[in-house]
């Protein structure tokens, strides 16, 4: 069986991606970060799929954690043809509001980790397909979403470059949702709320995201691009 890893996989949409790639009949490499009764509960779902689910924990802050998890992740799969960056630390704040910490974090966790990551990825594999996850805002200047957008633009930028680097043995995507799931800890009525700010007025799904994920993985002449997945609300500019 073909093998995915899946960073921040264990809640939202990394564990819809992570059940969705079993589905496909994908084995599975479950990261998490701090959320390991959820990564447990989704690795137990995705095995009921008939296929393998490995959960690591690695702290995205710490350079040789990351670095570590693609070794420790090699040395128990064969091969892995996919991997999905979909960890985020996700911080609604201004840029004066933003301290040091929460900045150096935000930078670390939407963007160091994945860099290393693609990058150790790109040696160990003669071909292969990486995913990460953006956010429509890299098109938007939204000062509400300082650090988080500052970090998203940067990996979409680095989504493009790898892309044109690597394109003759791994292909490079990126998927920006727009509004599809309410922020952690608030309501569905965060979504219906609002929706009338999207061009369609309605908000999406997670099953957006993932026929999305789908048309990348079937499509192999795809490469260096962005998939926004928003409802139009990223062309307000």
């Amino acid at each position: 069986m073909p093998t995915v890893l899946i960073t921040g996989g264990a809640v939202r949409l990394g564990r819809a991606i992570v059940l969705h790639m079993a589905g496909r009949g994908y084995d599975i490499a479950l990261h998490y970060g701090t959320s390991k009764e959820s990564a447990e509960q989704t690795a137990n779902e995705a095995r009921e799929l008939g296929i393998r689910c490995e959960t690591y924990c690695a702290d995205f802050t710490d350079f040789n954690s990351i670095t570590s998890l693609m070794d420790r992740v090699s040395a128990d799969f064969s091969s892995i043809e996919l991997l999905v960056n979909s960890a985020a630390n996700f911080i609604q704040e201004n840029l004066e509001e933003t301290s040091d910490r929460e900045l150096l974090d935000t930078i670390n966790i939407n963007l160091m980790a994945p860099f290393i990551l693609m990058r150790e990825y790109k040696k160990k594999v003669n071909s292969g397909l990486i995913i990460n996850i953006l956010d429509e805002r890299i098109l938007r200047k939204v000062s509400t979403f300082g650090a988080y957008s500052v970090s998203k633009y940067a990996l979409a930028h680095l989504t493009e470059l790898s892309a044109v680097d690597w394109g003759e043995t791994v292909r490079v995507n990126g998927i920006a949702p727009g509004l599809i799931l309410p922020p952690a800890g608030s309501s569905d009525e965060y979504l219906v709320k609002n929706a009338s700010n999207i061009p369609t007025k309605t908000h999406g799904s997670v099953s957006d995201i993932l026929r999305g994920l789908d048309y990348l993985l079937d499509s192999p002449f795809v490469n260096g691009e962005i998939l926004f997945i928003d409802g139009g609300e990223s062309k307000k500019r």
